[in-house]
């Protein structure tokens, strides 16, 4: 098998839902959680503190990120204030894992990472991640780290799924050189590889895709549906649904490995516990495989498939 599971915490509006989440998870043996500063604008760390004796008692761990894109954001200042805010919602005094969300090109990753490493040093976090990195700075965070002693990233989180494969060319090699695991965010494309394909050609009001326009940008094109139609077809041979086969596809047939993760996301408990029944599943007959290795062929000959980094 390759990648293990983890999950995020995003999509979840109650400590009552969250809790019934976790024992699911506890279940199927899932110990890392995902969250971040920003998403639902505080609110996703928040909830998780709501239920942190729950946390305590099923032992995970937690991962959050510090806000990047934005000038300014990744500043020593700016870092060391997340962090706390961070810890302070989750009701934490340390977690497992901590993230630079994203690229701040106005503020020197010296900066940032020296921030970092002050909060590694005061045990605000065992592990340092790092997300939505173009290789140059993943290869220039790490020897920063190096030549400082500082802590290194040992964490990569990037988007990857069958449609979405960029980043196995240069980013990957570079990771598995410096000791990075690749933890994989939007496995199922927001949606594109789990939706019939009327809803992701017009979002329900609502829905995922209507309030994430930037996945519709990304998957939903005369290319991508083609190609959805063959490997739906395909599937449908092995009576296999199409999100179940892009689960196993990136457990089974993907390049990631042990140390890898994947980030499985879901909009209520049921959808939760397919996700890990498919990740759970064998690979798969040799057809999918190959109707999956041709249709990322066909994508990128045309020029499709969103880039790794921001």
């Amino acid at each position: 098998m390759g990648a293990s599971v983890a999950s995020g915490s995003a999509s979840f509006a109650t400590a009552a839902q969250l809790r019934s989440l976790l024992t699911l998870l506890n279940k199927h043996k899932v110990r890392e959680l995902d969250t971040a500063r920003v998403y639902g604008n505080g609110r996703s760390e928040t909830l998780l503190g709501e239920v942190s004796d729950a946390l305590d008692t099923h032992t995970f761990d937690l991962a959050t990120k510090a806000p990047g894109f934005t000038p300014g954001s990744l500043t020593h200042g700016n870092i060391i204030r997340a962090c706390n805010d961070s810890l302070a919602a989750l009701k934490q005094s340390s977690i497992d894992l901590y993230y630079l969300h994203g690229p701040d090109r106005q503020t020197s990753l010296e900066e940032s990472c020296r921030a970092i490493n002050q909060l590694h040093q005061e045990r605000k976090f065992a592990r340092f991640g790092i997300s939505n990195f173009h290789v140059d700075e993943v290869i220039e965070i790490v020897g920063l780290c190096r030549k400082n002693n500082w802590v290194q990233p040992s964490v990569y989180q990037g988007g990857y799924n069958p449609i979405s494969r960029g980043m196995e060319a240069e980013l990957l090699p570079k990771l598995r050189e410096c000791g990075i695991a690749f933890y994989a965010y939007s496995p199922l494309g927001g949606g594109f590889f789990s939706r019939p394909a009327e809803q992701l050609r017009t979002p329900p009001a609502g829905g995922r895709m209507d309030q994430m326009r930037v996945f519709q940008m990304i998957y939903v094109n005369d290319v991508s549906m083609h190609l959805l139609e063959k490997l739906t077809q395909e599937c449908e041979k092995e009576d296999l649904t199409v999100k179940e086969a892009t689960l196993r596809w990136l457990m089974h047939h993907s390049p990631l490995q042990e140390e890898d993760g994947i980030i499985l996301g879901a909009s209520s408990e049921e959808q939760m516990s397919q996700n890990l029944a498919a990740c759970g599943g064998g690979p798969l007959p040799q057809s999918v495989v190959d109707t999956f290795e041709d249709m990322w062929k066909q994508y990128r000959a045309a020029g499709k498939g969103a880039q790794y980094s921001v």
